[in-house]
């Protein structure tokens, strides 16, 4: 299956990967030494700030996790922690095909398993695909000489694996509905909010925000690490029935049929990146 999961990694990612090596002449990533004493670094920060949640500390959130670290195999190992916060988050540290993983506890105060699925699913995403390895954020604030074409590039790519991350939270939770509040309860901080009025006011809002982007002529789209809330609910709707077939194994999966879905996102999301930057 793992063959099949590396399929839904978003073929835009893979693009701009292209063209981020063309553009700089190498594709910047993390030196293999380096990565690995980080992530030393960051677990001995956790192991004393954060908890680490095993089968018999609490069970059910434990075999949550498991399942879908089962589901996407790939050789990928790690611990989940937990530390105290209000706020709906969750990061990942990795090297190579190791990790960890720290949630906050309200994620797992109000999260339902199938949320904590998708948000779990996100994280190992980033892990399989190997997004730590090119560490966006630090290039841009440590490379003095880098220009802004250069400096575009990387963040569209950086918007890119984030879908490729949602797929793969959609993959483990195994349905839109949940995929969605998860996106929703994380960018509002709302909780207790109708799936179903969620999934509404996700489809208004990306229907206002086309049309919002026929009539604009500058926008700042270029400078965000993330994709707009409405453009990652479009990209998982678009492609959702496809990654759930795939996740049942009950047949249905096209991969001809997938690259279609995957080329209609990528359209989508070149729609922003060539927005104008602000003058």
């Amino acid at each position: 299956m793992l063959s099949d999961i590396e399929t839904l990694r978003f073929s835009y990612e893979i693009h701009l990967l292209k063209a981020i090596g063309a553009r700089i002449g190498y594709v910047p990533l993390r030196d293999f030494t380096e990565s690995k004493q980080l992530l030393d670094a960051r677990r001995w920060d956790l192991m004393g700030d954060a908890v680490c949640i095993t089968k018999d500390l609490l069970p059910e959130i434990h075999g949550v996790y498991q399942s879908c670290l089962d589901l996407i195999g790939g050789g990928l190992t790690g611990d989940l922690f937990v530390q105290q916060s209000s706020v709906y988050n969750a990061g990942v540290f990795a090297h190579d095909r190791k990790f960890d993983i720290l949630v906050h506890s309200a994620l797992l105060n109000d999260f339902s398993h199938d949320e904590l699925r998708f948000v779990f699913g996100h994280e190992l995403g980033h892990v399989l695909f190997q997004h730590t390895h090119l560490p966006v954020h630090d290039i841009l604030m440590n490379s003095k000489d880098l220009d802004q074409e250069s400096a575009c590039l990387l963040l569209r790519w950086s918007r890119a694996s984030e879908v490729s991350a949602d797929r793969l939270g959609m993959l483990c939770c195994g349905q839109l509905g949940a995929a969605a509040t998860a996106l929703f309860r994380t960018a509002s901080g709302l909780a207790s909010i109708d799936e179903n009025r969620v999934l509404r006011a996700f489809r208004c809002q990306y229907d206002e925000l086309s049309s919002c982007m026929k009539t604009a002529e500058d926008a700042p789209f270029w400078i965000r690490t993330h994709p707009m809330l409405p453009i990652r609910f479009k990209a998982l709707e678009l492609a959702a029935l496809d990654i759930i077939a795939l996740g049942r194994g009950t047949g249905g999966f096209s991969v001809k049929g997938f690259q279609a879905v995957d080329q209609q996102i990528s359209l989508l999301m070149e729609t922003l990146d060539f927005r104008p930057a602000p003058r």
